[in-house]
């Protein structure tokens, strides 16, 4: 590939998803990507087939050090600083002639404007102002993690174009000089991966444990959940998103592996009272279009799934990502689409039969989550407005 350059910044498991869709975009425009992911090992891009720039190593936030002091400093004594400073000579060596887009929050953006070429883009899926129940836009300062920041706003203004996750935050955003902000939808949508087959038939009661740490804590919770359940016809699977299996402690439950099963159904979680659970890999696409509910403790892979009429249940775990505060801030997103309990294995079990046995509640569940994430194809439509504005002026749809 040898068309006009574009780096791609993302900070985060479901940001490199969505720098992926992107990127794919571009790809199909004659654009070259240039993947430099700041946070974890970008296996997603090397998946899609696209050459990965930089150091890349799991840091123990796993990125949630955004207003949190301790993961900051977890990641500091784990080599932060030096994997950092290794990434801004990478971004350096290439920024020349290069347009950027960053894919995530205030850490991506700094870096992009500093040391990445120009135009600048920034497509912000974390941060959203859109608050249900009618309590206004402005009930958002309530929760600090979740609101665009003074410092993130001015280096928007650096920026080409800003692209929010929904048209409440592109208009709030301009209301405060951020005039670039435009709405093209939410690239999440398109970020879909793993079409690995599946043997059992849906529906499926999808187990989303999460691509972080907090995995090892809300799987065998969601996994006693499911022996409560015991649903007729409709089957466990858990999509697991590539942490170390052999740190997975489950009391009660045999973890065997499906000899020479590298994607799709590639282990079985078995119980001695016959319950089983089937756990998938490079499957989740599959997985999520065959199923009617999911137990989830994830950020990115839930809101996909509300997003394409998939209710959840969830709970909160003591972190790093899905703690207290995150799943209310998911929640006030996703509104009913989302319903959280205890870490409860009994709970959570009777959220699930609850919403399962009255039909207009699990509609009202599925259209709000249909609503708060809008409809698939803003990857393609963000591609085509950033070739436009970074190499063919003349055409850009989207300019004012």
């Amino acid at each position: 590939m040898n068309g006009p350059r574009i780096l791609i910044l993302s900070n985060g498991h479901g940001e490199d998803a969505i720098g992926v869709a992107i990127a794919r975009e571009l790809a199909h425009l004659g654009l070259e990507p240039l993947p430099l992911p700041l946070v974890g090992r970008g296996n997603a891009y090397e998946r899609a087939g696209f050459p990965v720039l930089g150091p890349r190593r799991e840091m123990p936030s796993g990125g949630f050090v955004r207003l949190n002091p301790r993961a900051l400093l977890a990641d500091l004594r784990a080599g932060w600083l030096a994997m950092t400073q290794a990434q801004v000579r990478a971004l350096r060596a290439v920024a020349a002639g290069a347009a950027t887009l960053v894919v995530g929050d205030l850490y991506g953006l700094f870096l992009g404007s500093r040391y990445g070429g120009r135009p600048l883009f920034q497509v912000q899926p974390l941060v959203s102002v859109r608050y249900p129940g009618g309590r206004g836009l402005e009930a958002i300062e309530h929760l600090p993690a979740q609101r665009f920041l003074l410092p993130e706003r001015l280096l928007m203004r650096r920026a080409a174009r800003v692209y929010p996750r929904d048209p409440e935050s592109a208009a709030w955003l301009q209301a405060r000089g951020v005039r670039q902000a435009v709405y093209l939808g939410n690239p999440l949508l398109d970020a879909l991966e793993g079409e690995a087959p599946l043997e059992p038939s849906p529906p499926y009661l999808l187990l989303l444990p999460g691509s972080r740490s907090d995995a090892y804590f809300s799987l065998p919770i969601m996994l006693e959940a499911v022996r409560a359940l015991r649903l007729p016809g409709l089957t466990p699977l858990v999509a697991w998103a590539g942490l170390d299996l052999e740190r997975l402690r489950a009391p009660g439950w045999r973890l065997e592996r499906l000899a020479g099963r590298e994607a799709g159904i590639t282990h079985t979680l078995s119980h001695p009272d016959g319950t089983r659970v089937f756990l998938t890999q490079g499957a989740f696409k599959s997985a999520l279009l065959g199923s009617r509910l999911a137990f989830s403790t994830s950020g990115s892979a839930a809101e996909q799934a509300a997003g394409h009429g998939v209710p959840l249940i969830g709970f909160p775990t003591p972190g790093p990502q899905y703690t207290a505060s995150f799943a209310r801030a998911q929640q006030q997103l996703l509104g009913r689409a989302l319903t959280l309990t205890p870490p409860s294995p009994p709970e959570l079990a009777q959220a699930a039969r609850t919403l399962l046995a009255h039909p207009e509640a699990y509609r009202a569940a599925q259209e709000e989550g249909e609503k708060a994430m809008g409809v698939p194809g803003a990857a393609r439509r963000i591609a085509e407005d950033i070739a436009a504005l970074a190499y063919l002026p003349q055409t850009s749809s989207h300019t004012r």
